[in-house]
């Protein structure tokens, strides 16, 4: 039976703060521990049913100064979230994971009009000249994992004979597209420094 997202949604909408915090995610679906949490996300609860104040500032402590390569930045990434849902936690994660590998970063935030809903976007920016290493460090540490984690879910979702129609090299085409392209510029640019 297939579950209604949105019928799911509309529900968890109607019910008092005091009700969504009282579920017990353990006793739901996937599909219907989404619904809430994002429910709960939209109403910007704390396990207390209390709205939470200052949520950015426990992610983010901005420096008094922007950094001096801001103005040559690139984004590495970014995220979006509407009204009531908090994005901030993800952009702080991206940041941690760049200054561990050594890059600095810093965090735009932005309002961003999506037919007349105002969004907040947390865009993630490094200096230009890191832009490629940044992005290649944000897949491996962060969205190859929900690749990983969505793709293995659409496979355990086909039948069998759907299964065996696939082929590890079809569904890896795009990426390793992207692996020989990256390469290849990568060796003309220095091809081209040296005269070659």
């Amino acid at each position: 039976m297939q579950i209604d997202k949105e019928g799911l949604r509309r529900h968890y909408a109607s019910l008092a703060d005091e009700e969504l915090l009282d579920m017990d995610p353990a006793d739901l679906t996937q599909v219907a521990r989404e619904c809430l949490e994002h429910e709960i996300q939209q109403r910007n609860l704390s396990e207390s049913g209390e709205p939470v104040e200052g949520e950015m500032e426990d992610y983010f402590h901005p420096p008094e100064e922007d950094p001096d390569w801001l103005e040559t930045a690139a984004m590495a990434c970014n995220f979006s979230a509407p009204p009531g849902v908090v994005a901030a936690p993800e952009a702080a994660q991206a940041c941690d994971v760049l200054r561990a590998a050594g890059i600095p970063s810093h965090i735009n935030v932005i309002d961003a009009d999506r037919e007349r809903e105002t969004y907040m976007e947390y865009q993630v920016m490094v200096p230009g000249a890191l832009s490629l290493r940044a992005t290649a460090i944000l897949d491996k540490e962060i969205f190859n994992a929900e690749l990983e984690a969505n793709s293995k879910t659409h496979l355990e979702n086909l039948s069998d004979r759907e299964l065996g129609a696939l082929r590890p090299a079809d569904i890896c085409l795009g990426l390793v597209d992207r692996v020989e392209r990256l390469k290849r510029v990568y060796r003309e640019e220095v091809e081209r420094r040296s005269g070659g």
